[in-house]
């Protein structure tokens, strides 16, 4: 099954997560996903990315909960470890990525639209935000750090601490979104954005992003594996699996 889809608008390459109804994120999804970004990065007629989702109910939901409270620790630290690299890879594109976001995006798939350059939103029924801290788990250090980039410090606090959702109008006004379209105009506006980023010369537009992107790049590569034990340390506790295995019947 093919988790993630490619298609090229004149140049931009618009993909689209296309995992069964909901996006959940396993190792499918975060090998086909790294794989997609690093096509987009080496080919040089690929002018710039949007990211969506093959349907209008969920960008996604999220870790795969079900599948993934099966695992064992080694198995689950691997799969940690490689979405946090996959999700420091599409933050560091050298090239114009924009999140359309059609449908809810709940906790990492909250995280996959922070690590691209804009995030515009359909209106309606969606929700956004990371609600890990209320399934007794920690949002990565990564995500918080590029979130208190876009929103700054208390918008990031608020959000990481509530664990709470927010509606598309909210996130706007936020700063967590960029934009609200109804959800016929919402792809046309993404790819219309990426189309005038795209247009940029590519070397210089490269060099702009690493020098806002660099830092946090550096610092978290010091700080992966740690990270990574806090989270696996957290998963596995008692607490965290008594809060996941209820939300895994609901997924």
């Amino acid at each position: 099954m093919v988790s993630v889809e490619i298609e090229n608008a004149d140049n931009i390459a618009v993909v689209k997560l296309s995992s069964g109804k909901k996006n959940p994120i396993n190792p499918e999804l975060v090998r086909d996903l790294s794989g997609m970004i690093k096509k987009v990065k080496e080919n040089s007629e690929i002018k710039s990315m949007v990211l969506t989702s093959s349907n209008d109910r969920f960008f996604s939901i999220g870790l795969d909960v079900p599948e993934l409270i099966e695992y064992g620790r080694d198995e689950f630290r691997k799969f940690i470890k490689d979405f946090n690299l996959l999700c420091l890879e599409l933050y560091t594109l050298p090239k114009p990525t924009i999140a359309a976001i059609n449908g809810h995006a709940i906790a990492g798939g909250c995280i996959l639209a922070l690590c691209c350059d804009y995030r515009f939103m359909g209106d309606g029924k969606k929700l956004i935000g990371l609600n890990e801290v209320k399934l007794g788990v920690s949002v990565p250090y990564l995500p918080q750090k590029i979130l208190e980039q876009i929103a700054g410090g208390r918008v990031a606090t608020e959000m990481i601490f509530s664990g709470e959702f927010y509606t598309p109008e909210k996130a706007f006004n936020m700063g967590v979104v960029d934009g609200v379209f109804s959800s016929d105009e919402l792809l046309q506006k993404s790819i219309e954005k990426a189309r005038i980023l795209g247009e940029q010369p590519a070397d210089a537009f490269a060099t702009v992003k690493i020098n806002r992107a660099g830092e946090i790049k550096e610092f978290y590569l010091r700080k992966l594996e740690k990270d990574v034990d806090v989270f696996v340390d957290l998963w596995f506790s008692d607490e965290a699996q008594k809060r996941l295995r209820e939300a895994a019947k609901n997924f």
